[in-house]
């Protein structure tokens, strides 16, 4: 289900094999041309090099044949040719060195049992081999080229019309199919409890992913239990030795030639098959691996077998009897077999032709030559040595042959796709998800499929339930993570929304689809893009206490599981200041980049931020933002802080009376400012010509003169008590020159008040 980000050059193995079933003989040109190569350097292993180019043009013969009428390979070109050259050649030694023609290479593919290949022979039910026959053709075609021949992928692409990556992410679905199909092949001979806990979970315990305790109890079983130790072994075979344990089985003695005489597989090469074999022997050889090599021989067997079948399915020979009789039948066929006469290769000196209708029992039989017909046999009849009697139907009937039961992974069962521009069919009762991410699964079963169609639904955690309601054709479980078809021979298209994932790992964004329907599963996985964003909700600017002299806010984010990081950065005007306070509760701040990150992202403490109120300024410098990023998700808020207010109540020079008067020889004026008790206060006062401020200590003031020698600067950082202000007039006046003006700021409020020294009244 690769879905290849660009198209190779040149039409596909496949597409080629396509054209040359429908007549296009320039299509099996290119198959010729990229195939030929091999095709003579296997028949070079086989036979002596002025021989090698017949080989291969009789074999290339009947590949077109066996193509032309609808036979052969779908995708899998190497392996049925390099089958075909390897069959050529034995039927030449089977005819004597002379070459046998045929028109119809399909009697080679319906008739395997008249050729007993010693290495294939008695391993054909080994778990393997099924394993093997379960996987798809393009499966098998892409073990043959990465495995056996140690192609690299961008070479594998042209003939798989994938691209290089395509090629790598089919090989290893393809070698993670095969080993967990050799397990469901054990599954199914499993008879104890114990034995089936332990075979079902191998897989995890050769790859280390099982828990101590799982890991202990596999180990304590395993001890005590042969088989299932020698079911291990074989998959450690197959997990971490499969180029040794495909080459070898595959091509034999002369397959290493062949590889061996391919460009760049020289003494490394055929050093590594060397070594991997040692290795499965050794094991082999192993006191709880009686029948080690089985894995080995038996994956011979099948893909030999699917090569010439050019099918998914396990070949005939896994589930039936050998064609082979282990004794002669009691009793006559019933009637007359129709039997072609087989010719001798060498003419017999003695021996006479059976008669036409035969009625007496030879007295002796032939040894050189074949009876062409069965004669009636005497009371004690003596089978010829070489002629294979047809089998009649038996006394006792022959077990039916059981349906098969073994699961057969369906890599063209489930197709996850993207529709363009992000939509998918809408339906009644649709999940809404304006921001949603939209899928649709496909399942393509066989025809008139009549078994039920059922697939199911795993995603990571940033990920949720992606249906509401059912879809048409579908009806879905969401207690269960499943999806029935209400048409298993034509499941309708299932579209499916997921919310937009807000971060995350890949893993945490990946769904599954698994798909069933009767021996053919499949499954397929995406991962939800998990793209940046914007949620207004995200972030709350709150207003806190109300306070005249200062801006409290309230930053609030919302809260969501699974999330890896909240963070708030801050920016502000000129007119403002750092807002948060050292060591706020829940979060960790940094006041030079202006930063704070939440020490539990999934739900984030309230944040104080206290802005002193600017002076009055600019907008822009009494501005200020807040951005809150929760992993991918982002929002921004701003707020423009309102400036210093004026108070017309703030402020208050009050003049002393004879009783309450400090000094009588100045003149003194109390400053009180109201509303500031432990506030920090400003006076900026300044005065005529005709004045003169007297400096004074006044506990808890701080006064300082300015480059103007008639203003001063009075603060108090804890305002506790109006500030006592003292005069000199050197002339008496109501103008400007004998008059002080002050202007108090607390805050957020301000106020301006003057006073005329001397008064006009007769009180100092």
């Amino acid at each position: 289900m690769e879905t290849p980000e660009g198209q190779p050059d040149g039409p596909s193995d496949a597409e080629l094999i396509s054209r040359v079933r429908n007549g296009d003989l320039e299509a099996y040109g290119e198959l010729y041309a990229r195939h030929h190569h091999a095709a003579e350097r296997m028949a070079r292993q086989l036979v002596p090099a002025n021989d090698a180019d017949d080989l291969a043009s009789d074999a290339f013969a009947k590949v077109l044949d066996a193509l032309r009428g609808g036979g052969g390979p779908d995708v899998s070109f190497r392996a049925y040719l390099l089958t075909t050259v390897r069959r050529v050649h034995v039927d030449r030694i089977r005819s004597g060195k002379k070459v046998q023609t045929t028109d119809d290479i399909a009697s080679y593919e319906r008739e395997p049992e008249t050729f007993d290949d010693p290495t294939v022979t008695g391993f054909e039910s080994g778990a393997a081999a099924k394993a093997f026959a379960s996987l798809p053709e393009r499966w098998q075609a892409v073990l043959w080229h990465t495995e056996v021949e140690g192609e690299k992928p961008a070479a594998i692409a042209p003939l798989l019309g994938l691209t290089a990556n395509g090629v790598s992410a089919l090989a290893y679905r393809a070698r993670e199919g095969l080993r967990q199909a050799y397990l469901q092949q054990h599954l199914a001979d499993v008879a104890g409890d114990r034995c089936r806990w332990t075979t079902e979970r191998l897989g995890a315990y050769v790859r280390g992913g099982l828990t101590k305790r799982e890991n202990r109890n596999v180990r304590e079983h395993m001890d005590d239990c042969a088989k299932c130790t020698a079911v291990y072994l074989e998959l450690v075979e197959v997990n971490s030795a499969l180029p040794a344990l495909l080459a070898p089985a595959l091509l034999g003695t002369a397959g290493i030639g062949y590889l061996a005489a391919a460009s760049g597989a020289k003494v490394g090469l055929v050093g590594f098959f060397v070594t991997g074999w040692k290795k499965v022997t050794e094991n082999s050889t192993r006191s709880a691996v009686g029948a080690g090599t089985v894995v080995v021989v038996a994956v011979a067997a099948v893909l030999a077998a699917l090569a010439l079948t050019g099918n998914d399915t396990p070949p005939a020979a896994i589930n039936q009897p050998s064609a082979q009789p282990t004794q002669q039948p009691t009793q006559p066929p019933a009637q007359k077999p129709t039997v072609p006469p087989v010719k001798p290769p060498v003419k017999p000196p003695s021996a006479k032709p059976p008669a036409s209708n035969p009625t007496q029992a030879p007295t002796s039989a032939p040894t050189t030559a074949p009876t062409s017909e069965p004669t009636q046999p005497s009371a004690t009849p003596t089978p010829t040595a070489t002629t294979p009697v047809p089998t009649p139907p038996p006394t006792t009937p022959t077990p039916p042959t059981p349906t098969p039961t073994t699961p057969v992974f369906d890599e063209a069962l489930v197709t996850i796709s993207m529709p363009s521009g992000g939509g998918s069919p809408a339906f009644e009762g649709a999940r809404a998800a304006a921001s949603g991410i939209r899928f649709v699964i496909t399942i393509k079963t066989p025809a008139a499929n009549a078994n039920p169609v059922v697939i199911g639904l795993k995603y990571g955690t940033e990920l949720e339930w992606p249906l509401n309601g059912n879809p048409p054709g579908w009806v879905c479980n969401q207690a269960a993570g499943t999806c029935t078809a209400s048409d298993p021979a034509a499941p309708a298209p299932l579209p499916v929304t997921f919310d937009a994932p807000t971060g995350g790992s890949a893993a945490d964004r990946t769904f599954t689809v698994s798909a069933k329907t009767g021996r053919l599963y499949d499954d397929d996985s995406a991962i939800v893009d998990a793209k940046p964003s914007t949620d207004e909700n995200l972030l709350k600017i709150l207003d806190g206490r109300t306070d005249p002299d200062v801006h409290h806010r309230i930053l609030t984010v919302a809260p969501r599981t699974n999330r890896k990081s909240v963070t708030l950065k801050l920016t502000y005007g000129a007119a403002l200041e750092w807002p948060i306070a050292a060591s706020p509760a829940g979060w960790k701040c940094t006041r030079s980049t202006k930063t704070c990150t939440a020490t539990n992202p999934d739900k984030p403490a309230p944040l104080a931020a206290d802005f002193d109120v600017p002076d009055k300024s600019s907008d822009v410098a009494r501005t200020f933002s807040v951005t809150a990023t929760a992993d991918l998700v982002s929002d921004t808020d701003s707020e423009v802080l309102p400036a210093v207010q004026q108070d017309e109540s703030l402020l208050q020079i009050l003049t002393p009376t004879p009783q309450t008067d400090p000094n009588p020889f100045v003149y003194n004026r109390f400053l009180k400012v109201n509303g500031a008790q432990g506030r920090t206060v400003t006076l900026d006062i300044s005065w005529g010509r005709n004045l003169s401020f007297l400096p004074s200590f006044d506990l808890g003031w701080t006064c300082e003169r300015a480059s103007d020698i008639r203003r001063a600067t009075c603060t108090t950082k804890n305002y506790k008590k109006p500030l006592n202000s003292e005069w000199n007039a050197w002339l008496p006046g109501n103008g400007s020159s004998n008059a002080i003006t002050v202007h108090a700021r607390v805050g957020g409020r301000e106020d301006t008040d003057t006073a005329q020294i001397p008064p006009t009244s007769s009180r100092r």
